[in-house]
């Protein structure tokens, strides 16, 4: 992995202006159909204080609907600028991944919008990938994992994520000493399918 940064870059977060150190990770990767290079960005809050406090971690997955354009049928925005709040607060050393590559679970943009005009059909966000002829999650975490070794070795951190099959990923990368932290945000009539069909598909979200 190639990592450049740290560049600093200020930010306004629910109205609060707080200060981050910006890198951008990327790695080739030649077995891969869709692009050989692979880019994450990472923003870092604070140092690590050494008194034992546990950085907090995000990883999150780019949606251009939801975290740029305001779109409900999902719970992506809401999630990204959650999120971000807690972090920027935790500081410790505290990060965002956001991985630009996983657009629609890892299908892509253009693939997305095709699964999107089937769930208007009736198909929930799963059944409409497998009409596309893809898995229920195509997202590949190794570039998360060795961003997370790079900043934080074995020491342990909090992780927000209501996904068990992001931690088994993270896990299997090599990841370790982390727990789990809920992140419930955006829950509305209009994505109440949507968060309905990850729950039965295994994601640890309240009823």
């Amino acid at each position: 992995m190639d990592l450049v940064g740290p560049v600093t870059l200020p930010l306004e977060l629910a109205g609060d202006e707080h200060v981050a150190s910006w890198f951008v990770g990327r790695v080739v990767r030649p077995e891969r159909d869709d692009s050989a290079v692979e880019e994450v960005s990472v923003l870092q809050f604070g140092e690590a204080s050494g008194d034992g406090a546990r950085p907090l971690v995000r990883v999150h997955s780019a949606c251009l609907t939801g975290d740029t354009l305001g779109s409900v049928r999902c719970d992506c925005g809401p999630q990204l600028r959650g999120a971000l709040a807690q972090i920027a607060d935790a500081s410790s050393g505290s990060l965002l991944i956001y991985m630009t590559s996983h657009e629609g679970r890892g299908i892509g943009l253009w693939s997305k919008a095709a699964a999107y005009l089937l769930q208007e059909e009736g198909m929930d966000t799963y059944e409409a990938n497998r009409a596309l002829a893809f898995e229920d999650d195509q997202r590949d975490f190794r570039l998360a994992a060795a961003i997370v070794r790079h900043f934080f070795g074995g020491d342990a951190f909090d992780l927000l994520t209501n996904n068990p099959l992001k931690m088994k990923s993270l896990e299997r990368f090599a990841v370790k000493g982390f727990r789990r932290r809920e992140l419930v945000e955006g829950t509305s009539t209009h994505n109440r399918c949507y968060l309905k069909a990850k729950r039965d598909h295994g994601h640890l979200l309240p009823g």
